[in-house]
């Protein structure tokens, strides 16, 4: 019987923008929690529970390193807290936030100081000791919607004047602090001092609003709905220039934008875009673009937002699917091998990374996870001082490390990846799959199920065989698992356990049987 064989599985990724019966040979056409990377597709990593369980439903986090310690800040709607790995601080100011979970909160550290605001109250800032305090020099009766540093300056877009007495907006205004010295705030935001640097200007060359901003090597880039501006300082009395970037395209909310090494990646209104200042590019057309958008709650569609992996070169791009309130979901770019994949997330509400200070570095005794199921290696710092980390606030409530576990916090979960629409280069040959063969890495009886499925029209539903199990290095070299007769043949693997195999490739077995 011939044998085709399906090589190099890390190297496409998961199409659901496409025909099925249209995917290279090396597609999947449907997966969930996996991923595709140095040629193999594997199970990724679950996550657990680090720092003490929160209080407050989490919203926001930003790693803020002071005073030798390296905290990590978690907002609720009403609450602010500092934890170091030691010890939590409660540095909420007064009066308390009074944002709803809609309220994204935008922020980031400023010469040593953090800034934290909500686009409803007055902005704060916190130096590591007491609590938050409002923002030194910021007008009286202003709000923003967006405030982050830039170089030795804070940016706030989007802003309101008159709150409390007779409130104008300003949907198109970006407006600038003055300098602020190393380890303190500005001094002022007053665009009528002569003395200061401080400004603003409206960007209203389009009507759309202002969204969100972001850092992109010596430039501050500007998103509103449906543009994209660079900011740079002028070098003269104007103290900053802008310019707007090719394409029509901006942000679809606060957070929803993430800096990688080849730039930003950015989830607007209708894409996921990847850009270096010049023209936009589409990431995700052809492959999972239609299908994103498809998923996505419009009623709670601004509580998406993307954040990176750097430990796996992987961009997320968190989104509450149909129904949910929170982020459920995930369509995950891996920068390096441009492929996508799809993972299921534990209703997070933000992701951010940076380093972290982990008392509890595993010992004995603080290991949870069963013998057979540990991902980490014997005398291994899984959370290593040096290394940035992506961590996740959930609705649990909870403060999570990701691709740290063999389990959801102790659930455990499965990975699938499917191919349908397979013709094996014959569409207009009936067959029937006899075998399947797979080259996998993994510990020794790693267990894999796997099944075969057929459809004898493209269009209709693929029947699916019985689960057949393939176990590492047990001396069998095939899978013996039997699809009905059909033309648009199917594979099916899901991962049985905890453990986190690789699939570099299969072969399948399969037998002619006649034309139309």
């Amino acid at each position: 019987m011939p044998i085709v064989q399906v090589p190099k599985l890390g190297s496409v990724g998961v199409i659901y923008d496409q025909p099925p019966e249209e995917l290279p040979v090396s597609a999947f056409s449907d997966v969930r929690n996996v991923r595709f990377r140095e040629g193999a597709m594997e199970k990724i990593l679950g996550h657990k529970q680090i720092y003490t369980t929160p209080s407050v439903t989490p919203y926001w986090l930003q790693s803020y390193n002071q005073g030798g310690k390296r905290y990590w800040i978690h907002a609720g709607t009403a609450k602010v807290f500092a934890d170091d790995g030691n010890s939590r601080v409660d540095i909420t100011p007064t009066p308390a936030p009074t944002g709803a979970a809609t309220d994204r909160y935008t922020g980031g550290v400023l010469n040593g100081v953090l800034l934290m605001n909500n686009g409803v109250d007055v902005p704060w800032y916190w130096g590591g000791t007491g609590v938050l305090q409002t923002l030194t020099g910021w007008q009286t009766g202003y709000r923003a919607r967006s405030i982050r540093p830039y170089k030795n300056v804070a940016v706030a877009l989007g802003i309101t004047k008159g709150v409390g007495t007779s409130p104008v907006q300003y949907p198109h205004m970006v407006k600038w602090s003055d300098l602020a010295v190393p380890g303190s705030v500005p001094a002022s935001w007053d665009q009528n001092d002569p003395t200061k640097n401080a400004g603003e200007l409206d960007l209203a060359e389009e009507p759309s609003e202002m969204v969100d901003q972001l850092t992109l090597g010596d430039a501050n880039i500007i998103y509103k709905q449906q543009s994209m501006w660079s900011m740079v300082p002028s070098g003269d009395s104007s103290v900053f220039r802008f310019q707007r970037l090719p394409g029509d395209v901006g942000a679809l909310a606060r957070g929803c934008i993430a800096n990688t090494p080849l730039g930003h990646v950015v989830l607007t209104p209708g894409d996921v875009i990847l850009h270096a200042g010049q023209g936009p590019k589409s990431i995700i057309n052809a492959r999972l673009r239609r299908w994103l958008f498809s998923q996505i709650d419009s009623t709670n569609g601004d509580m998406a937002f993307v954040t990176t992996n750097p430990a796996t070169n992987e961009v997320l791009v968190c989104f509450p699917s149909l129904g949910a309130s929170a982020c459920d979901r995930a369509c995950v770019w891996n920068w390096v091998e441009d492929t996508w994949s799809v993972r299921d997330l534990p209703n997070v509400t933000y992701g951010a990374t940076g380093q972290i200070e982990y008392s509890a570095t595993q010992t004995w005794d603080s290991d949870n996870d069963a013998w057979d199921d540990d991902v980490t290696a014997w005398d291994e710092n899984e959370f290593s001082r040096n290394q940035s980390r992506l961590l996740v606030c959930t609705t649990g409530p909870l403060i999570a490390a990701m691709d740290s576990a063999a389990t959801f916090n102790g659930t455990p979960f499965t990975g699938v990846a499917e191919r349908t629409g397979w013709t094996m280069d014959e569409p207009d040959r009936v067959k029937v799959i006899l075998g399947v063969r797979l080259r996998v890495t993994a510990p020794a009886g790693t267990q894999i199920q796997v099944q075969v499925g057929s459809a004898m029209q493209s269009e209709d539903a693929v029947t699916w065989s019985a689960p057949a199990l393939y176990t590492h290095l047990s001396g069998k070299v095939e899978v013996n698992v039997q699809s009905k007769a059909g033309r648009f043949m199917g594979v099916r693997f899901t991962t049985v356990g905890n453990q986190v195999p690789k699939i570099v490739s299969y072969g399948v077995n399969y037998k002619l049987l006649g034309g139309y």
